[in-house]
């Protein structure tokens, strides 16, 4: 399920950790800071996937393809509407000492747009209907309209809660909007209520976080916005709109065009296996995005007249193979597991799912290196480059789907693969212009990760047909799989470290 507020690739909720320069702690983190706020943050972000995960896999379970990829295309189209009806609320008012005295005024703002939004949601809805689908699909667009109300006002609460550092209330906030969206989509999903559970379920999930707002906040009365201020904000809101929309491009370009081109089966294919690969990347780029904006903050701090490498060049050539390390065998492991896992999940239906799923993990590994871009950039004091680079790689993307997914699935899942080799050298052009890292020392720091990576593979590949010949379940297989990989991948990795000595010294 992949709508509403809940997936981190367009609203842009990775801020640097701080006070990353105390003494003490894990990476100079004193043991408070560790327990607070950013802890809250990235346990709130941890529940808020794994319960979008799970009601995908039930909606998968019960909805046949076709249905899935009705409710991914037109939620992708909701998608967009809400990302324009948040505008930049929540960062205005993050961003201004006087966020505050203007808070009546941009409340006033979010509800006129929240409104503006629903209007043209039912508006489309009716012609929809009329025109194109079914009555009854109609009715369902127009449910979606009513996400824009509550997700415009729930912007402005969710800034003025990091506003007045509530980060542990905003969390908590969070954690109970998606638990009861949760079990009223499971329980739609059970009591039949179709596609209809799915789009109530975010509808709660959006209500209920404005509902909390109100309880720790208290309501906020509107005002009507004065020339100045409405200028203001709509000045500073155009640049947040026009990054977000460029990642939702880039993020609902497939299921979009897939469905406009293909079908709606077909989008739902492309969507489920999105979906899937999305939740390995996340485990990965997370936690890659958090600790390197500690380690090259860190370095940024440190004097380079000690040594002839840059503090920051030098932790890039340690940090890049490290992370290559965890990625390969995530990314690669998931092409080995692929069939096994979409049987699982989802079922035999989707059995189409796991080429896609395949070719969309290499994907990720091509472009793994961009999780460290956005910190590198920043610490740098070149955080201008981000949005070209965005533009670019949103480009390269957005113009392989349309190109290529008139021809098929998989046609279209390979072109991404294409646009991800193109992104991830554009990353490396950018992190070595912008950055000054030393990608050369990097790629000879992360050759004996490619070999353990390529034996793991060969290995895992070439005892495959055991478990199938012994007609073990397809949950025994995979286990078999990622435990053979695990001991492979691991034993090569430490064999090549303690013959060489390799990324001792972090060169």
């Amino acid at each position: 399920m992949n709508s509403g507020r809940g997936e981190g690739d367009v609203k842009a909720d990775h801020k640097p950790p701080q006070n990353d320069t105390q003494p003490g702690g894990f990476f100079g983190l004193s043991v408070s800071s560790l327990l607070g706020g950013g802890v809250w943050v990235m346990v709130a972000r941890l529940f808020s996937q794994v319960a979008q995960l799970i009601a995908f896999v039930a909606a998968a379970r019960v909805l046949s393809p076709a249905e899935f990829g009705f409710f991914a295309f037109v939620s992708a189209i909701a998608f967009l509407f809400v990302v324009v009806s948040e505008g930049g609320w929540a960062e205005f008012i993050m961003r201004a000492d006087h966020g505050e005295e203007q808070l009546p005024q941009l409340t006033a703002i979010a509800l006129v747009s929240g409104f503006g939004f629903t209007a043209a949601g039912l508006l489309l809805g009716l012609f929809v209907g009329v025109f194109w689908f079914p009555a009854w699909q109609a009715w369902l667009f127009a449910l979606f309209a009513l996400w824009f109300i509550p997700a415009a006002v729930n912007a402005v609460y969710d800034g003025m809660l990091v506003h007045r550092s509530l980060l542990n209330m905003q969390a908590i906030i969070r954690i109970l909007a998606e638990a009861v969206g949760l079990a009223i989509t499971l329980f739609g999903l059970w009591a039949g209520w179709n596609i209809a559970a799915l789009v109530v379920g975010r509808l709660a999930t959006h209500i209920l976080g404005v509902f909390g707002g109100v309880w720790v906040i208290g309501w906020i009365t509107p005002k009507i916005p004065s020339r100045a201020v409405f200028a203001e904000v709509i000045h500073f809101a155009r640049y947040i709109l026009s990054v977000r929309i460029i990642v939702f491009a880039r993020s609902y370009s497939g299921t979009l065009v897939v469905g406009g081109l293909l079908g709606l089966a077909d989008a739902g294919y492309y969507r489920a296996a999105e979906r899937i690969v999305a939740a390995f990347s996340e485990l990965v780029g997370e936690p890659a995005r958090l600790l390197a904006w500690v380690v090259f903050r860190r370095a940024n701090s440190r004097s380079a007249a000690a040594t002839t490498v840059d503090p920051i060049t030098r932790a890039g050539s340690f940090f890049l193979p490290v992370l290559f390390a965890i990625a390969a065998p995530v990314y690669l492991g998931l092409v080995l597991v692929a069939g096994n896992l979409v049987d699982i999940a989802l079922g035999a239906a989707w059995a189409p799912v796991a080429l896609v799923v395949k070719i969309l993990a290499i994907r990720q590994l091509l472009m793994f290196q961009g999780y460290v871009t956005e910190p590198l950039l920043a610490v740098r004091g070149e955080v201008k480059r981000l949005w070209p680079l965005s533009l670019f790689i949103s480009f390269a993307s957005i113009l392989m789907i349309v190109a290529l997914a008139p021809f098929g699935l998989v046609y279209a899942a390979l072109g991404q693969c294409v646009a991800a080799a193109f992104a991830g050298a554009l990353s490396v052009w950018f992190q070595v212009r912008y950055g000054k890292l030393d990608w050369m020392g990097i790629s000879a720091n992360s050759g004996l990760i490619m070999l353990a990576a390529a034996v793991m593979f060969v290995g895992v590949s070439s005892l495959a047909h055991w478990p199938t010949e012994a007609h073990l379940p397809a949950y025994s297989q995979m286990a078999m799989q990622v435990l053979v990989g695990a001991l492979i991948y691991l034993g090569v990795l430490y064999a090549s470290w303690r013959w060489t000595g390799w990324l001792k010294s972090g060169r």
